[in-house]
């Protein structure tokens, strides 16, 4: 092999290895910032708890039977503010047509749990957790994205031991067997 081709060959190496390191890649137990999902209409949380209509978190998000997942708004709670407002906007025009569709609209869920995590948003808002605590700043952005580091075990433990309370590993994880 010619030491031009040889030169060459280890530049290719050296620059093939350069950009693998530049790759950012989250430590083990650390959310990877990842670009929020497409959701089927506009929503700001900003304008929608701002005044003056102040809503709050649980006004729109429900937790029946104190399941795991709270729910999305229904249809009908968003037009129970948007019916009177004109309808010449096309996020208004579309939230329409989903109505008149008899169909939920398809929100996309932003936090995501590994299938193998069994966790609780009742026990959570029993114990008195504020939804910012796990959810960020929400009524501060126009745009939900994972913002903190609850959906990793790293934050679970960490909320967990702030507030001094014990989890066994069966609490939130599958037995394997």
């Amino acid at each position: 092999m010619s030491s031009t081709r040889a030169a060459a060959l280890l530049a290719a190496l050296l620059s093939a290895s350069l950009a693998a390191r530049a790759q950012v890649v989250p430590a083990v137990g650390q959310q990877q910032r990842y670009a929020p999902p497409l959701q089927p209409l506009p929503y700001s949380h900003r304008q929608h708890l701002a005044l003056p209509a102040r809503l709050e978190c649980r006004q729109c998000h429900v937790n029946p039977a104190a399941g795991n997942l709270m729910t999305y708004p229904a249809t009908e709670t968003c037009l129970s503010c948007h019916k009177d407002i004109p309808t010449n906007r096309p996020p208004l025009q579309q939230l329409a047509a989903m109505a008149a569709s008899g169909k939920p609209i398809p929100w996309r869920r932003v936090y995501q749990l590994p299938d193998y995590v069994y966790w609780q948003h009742g026990s959570h808002l029993k114990a008195g957790v504020a939804c910012a605590e796990c959810h960020g700043s929400v009524p501060e952005r126009d745009v939900i994205v994972v913002e903190t580091e609850i959906t990793s075990m790293k934050g679970c433990v960490a909320c967990h031991d702030a507030r001094q309370v014990f989890v066994d590993c069966g609490d939130c994880h599958e037995p394997r067997q």
